[in-house]
């Protein structure tokens, strides 16, 4: 029997109603889409057609145009007022690690002033400028800013003079032309002679001169008038205060110094050196010739 529903509209306490679903509320903002300027510029052109398009995409570089323009102009602008600013006046050049050249020649041969503008100077510039020199080995310049100038060299250092081709030249310890010799940049050393098919005990050369300044060889550098490289006797050393030859044979270098040094040390400490004409160090023996008597 169906449930009655009471005469004053109310409904009775067993009455069932179908409930009513939930309504969806609408989000009903619009999405944007991100896009670059110039993306969404390019875009609004593809609805344009013919003429119109052609005019919108004018307009957009030539504005693009002025831009680039205004911004290059910006930087000259800015970068002349700063090649001419007392700011940048260039008042330090502290140079270090120059033995032959002085502070006013590694100016002059790198091409930098004191009062020239430090940002007009070119860096680049001034290292190959010196590189070029004969004397500079190694070099690098550094700008700190406003007014101040680094420059580091390495020196090729002379240890020989070297005659060619009626020139006397300086040479490094390897017997490598360096450059003439002149009264401005006047050095005493030893005359090196290489004779021909002894090009292979040049690198002798350096261990010789670490043995002297080492104290190996009680040779002072300044006693040697000159040194001579020969296939036969090896490196030949000439005294020429005391008028006396040292030969030290290339094979087994160090068993042939050490034993020439323990005989000049020998000699010494009898005073028999100044009767020694020649001293040679060959084959493990050294061999010493006195002078002829008169």
């Amino acid at each position: 029997m169906p449930l009655a529903l009471k005469k004053s509209g109310r409904k009775a306490r067993n009455s069932y109603t179908r409930a009513s679903a939930p309504v969806k509320k609408s989000s009903g903002g619009s999405k944007v889409r991100a896009g670059g300027v110039i993306a969404g510029i390019f875009r609004r052109l593809k609805g344009f057609s013919g003429l119109k398009s052609l005019a919108a995409l004018a307009v957009l570089l030539t504005c693009l145009g002025l831009i680039l323009a205004g911004v290059c102009y910006s930087s000259l602008w800015l970068y002349n007022k700063a090649i001419t600013s007392d700011f940048f006046t260039t008042r330090h050049v502290d140079v270090t690690g120059n033995v032959r050249l002085s502070h006013d020649m590694v100016l002059q041969y790198g091409g930098i002033r004191e009062g020239d503008n430090s940002l007009a100077v070119s860096i680049a510039k001034v290292e190959r400028n010196l590189r070029k020199t004969p004397w500079v080995e190694e070099v690098s310049v550094k700008r700190l800013l406003p007014d101040r100038f680094v420059i580091r060299l390495k020196e090729r250092l002379p240890s020989f003079w070297v005659h060619k081709d009626g020139v006397l030249y300086y040479a490094n310890e390897l017997g490598e032309i360096i450059a003439p010799v002149e009264s401005k940049n006047f050095l005493s050393l030893p005359t090196l002679r290489v004779d021909p098919g002894a090009e292979d005990a040049l690198p002798y050369l350096t261990r010789l001169m670490k043995g002297m300044q080492s104290g190996l060889l009680p040779i002072e550098a300044g006693a040697v008038s000159s040194v001579s490289v020969s296939p036969g006797k090896g490196i030949e050393i000439y005294l020429e205060d005391r008028e006396m030859r040292l030969s030290i044979a290339t094979d087994d270098w160090e068993g042939n110094l050490s034993r020439l040094s323990l005989t000049l040390g020998d000699l010494a400490r009898r005073h028999e050196l100044r009767n020694v004409r020649e001293i040679r160090s060959v084959n493990g023996n050294v061999w010493v010739l006195l002078n002829q008597p008169a």
